[in-house]
């Protein structure tokens, strides 16, 4: 699916930048499925070229660097779609991914130990991201019509009648279930560069406003506090941790020069996980790794090192491993689904 691209809609659908004016490009091997720094790690391919995994408008390897005008500066910068592009099921048996086929962008489903053959669960046009409810029931996902995302929701095994719950004019993202399944925390971009959270009660058909953010992620048992990503005046991203009851704002992680997006809490409530600009020691091409945290801001660590991009990384449900969307393993750089150990 071709989208106009103009400076608006750049930072609105790619969402976060990395300013490294030092970045070249240079030949990226693909084809390796790991480097020396990765050693230990497991990598299992889940997915392959022939599911036709949807690009998640990642750019600033070699296959180009975004450049376009931002107020008076001139940007080069790694940038990428920050919201998420995989859900597994709860109980971890299922993958879900976005494809893209037929000018289309769809949810599909496959077995996530054995892969196989995919089952389509969305019949639309732009699906741009997706989560899977707590109780395995629901997709919640973000469609483009009419030029403005909004929040659907489709039952995750059957059927293909969708819940729209926003409203069509605006711009709104990322949504996930509350445990009840009760509210839907997402967020809403709100002019140029702006996001903030939200949330949509199903009971009340009410909407709230919290603070500045986007991609929320919920804490099981603290239905008060969620960790997001923010942007900086400098426009990077960060790690925080919101409490709406306290008011209490705390940054997990920020550097200065590099953006971490997509924070995403361990099913032991350990470490968060996220995508992360990285530059390449040997030969400083910009791309984007996966990161974890520990909960308390320590333990930060570098899991994957490869020259293509890496990015929209989830947990599995005994936080053992890692699922992943990676350009890894490929001569062309295409997409695909992978799976990784993880024993910090």
């Amino acid at each position: 699916m071709q989208f106009k691209m103009n400076k608006y809609f750049i930072f609105l659908v790619l969402l976060a930048l990395t300013l490294n004016v030092n970045a070249k490009r240079v030949r990226v091997n693909y084809g390796i499925i790991a480097v020396p720094e990765e050693g230990g790690i497991k990598f299992e391919k889940i997915t392959d070229d022939a599911d036709a995994v949807a690009i998640p408008f990642a750019t600033g390897n070699s296959k180009s660097i975004l450049n376009f005008s931002f107020g008076k500066q001139n940007i080069s910068a790694v940038t990428w779609w920050v919201n998420p592009l995989i859900a597994l099921s709860p109980d971890g048996s299922k993958i879900g991914y976005v494809n893209d086929k037929n000018s289309t962008k769809n949810i599909m489903i496959k077995s996530a130990s054995t892969g196989g053959a995919s089952v389509q669960r969305t019949f639309r046009t732009a699906v741009m991201d997706f989560t899977w409810s707590s109780d395995g029931k629901t997709l919640c996902f973000t469609e483009m019509r009419g030029g403005h995302s909004g929040i659907y929701l489709v039952n995750a095994d059957q059927g293909s009648v969708v819940q729209q719950i926003s409203t069509g004019t605006e711009n709104d993202y990322g949504g996930v279930l509350s445990s009840s399944g009760d509210d839907i925390y997402f967020h809403r971009g709100e002019g140029f560069g702006a996001f903030s959270l939200w949330s949509f009660n199903r009971k009340t058909n009410l909407f709230s406003n919290y603070s500045r953010g986007m991609t929320p992620c919920l804490i099981p048992g603290d239905p008060n506090t969620v960790y997001c990503c923010r942007f900086t005046d400098k426009h990077e991203a960060e790690i925080w941790r919101i409490n709406f009851k306290t008011g209490v704002e705390e940054v997990i992680l920020t550097q200065p020069g590099r953006s971490f997006t997509t924070p995403r809490l361990s099913p032991d409530g350990r470490w968060i996980l996220c995508t992360g600009s990285s530059v390449s020691e040997k030969d400083k091409t910009m791309n984007t790794d996966i990161f974890v945290i520990r909960t308390d801001g320590t333990g930060f660590t570098q899991l994957t090192y490869h020259p293509g991009n890496d990015l929209s990384a989830i947990w599995a449900p005994d936080s053992k491993s890692i699922y992943f969307l990676s350009q890894r393993g490929t001569k062309e750089g295409n997409y695909n689904v992978w799976r990784m150990d993880f024993n910090l």
